[in-house]
């Protein structure tokens, strides 16, 4: 599972229409372009597929094709090929004082699985600071066969804590994490980059029910 609880600025690509769901209640649908910057090229557009429950009729003629907006909600992520769709559940749609720069900003939630070995680096930022470099990776079932989309995660002691306090023993190869934290979206060569800065990290153990 890869979710987050975001705020997102960008520019409709694909105007409001009304659907149903299937329990027959009407919802807004648009797509939204975010640009990302990339360290390689000039960008990598993002195109995200945007759900909203509270929208109304009314609001069609101002969701419209190239209106700047800013959506508030819960973004899932998940592996579509070679690449990442992005879908948005919106609590909120705003065209007001929208900013001018493109972004995806907010907290990630993840569950996974840490790698087969060598699960982390130490290194230590500009000032100094300790922490800890590790990637996790999170399957789903696509048609007969699991995916997985890679995350890497950054993580720092508490101020004046040493690093080993953020090393607990059951962090070990192929151990599921549930992990809360900053996300980071970036893009390098046009390949999407998924980060976070962790603020809360713990073993998943799953429950017998959801084994079944």
């Amino acid at each position: 599972m890869i979710r987050a609880d975001v705020n997102m600025t960008g520019t409709i690509k694909r105007s409001a229409t009304t659907r149903t769901d299937k329990n027959e209640k009407p919802y807004l649908s648009f797509v939204v372009n975010v640009k990302l910057p990339d360290a390689k090229s000039k960008g990598r557009d993002l195109d995200v597929l945007v759900t909203f429950q509270g929208g109304k009729k009314s609001d069609l003629s101002l969701l419209a094709e190239k209106q700047r907006v800013t959506v508030q909600g819960t973004l899932d992520i998940r592996k579509k090929g070679e690449d990442l769709a992005f879908y948005l559940t919106a609590n909120k749609v705003s065209v007001k004082n929208v900013p001018d720069e493109d972004g995806i900003t907010g907290e990630l939630h993840f569950r996974g699985r840490l790698k087969n070995d060598n699960i982390y680096e130490e290194k230590s930022d500009r000032n100094g600071n300790p922490y800890l470099l590790f990637s996790a990776y999170s399957s789903e079932k696509v048609g007969d066969n699991f995916v997985s989309t890679w995350v890497r995660f950054l993580r720092f002691p508490e101020k004046g804590a040493g690093i080993e306090t953020i090393k607990p023993e059951w962090m070990q190869p192929r151990c599921r994490v549930s992990i809360d934290g900053e996300l980071q979206l970036a893009s390098y060569d046009k390949q999407v980059r998924l980060s976070c800065r962790v603020s809360d990290m713990k073993e998943f153990i799953k429950e017998e029910y959801q084994n079944k």
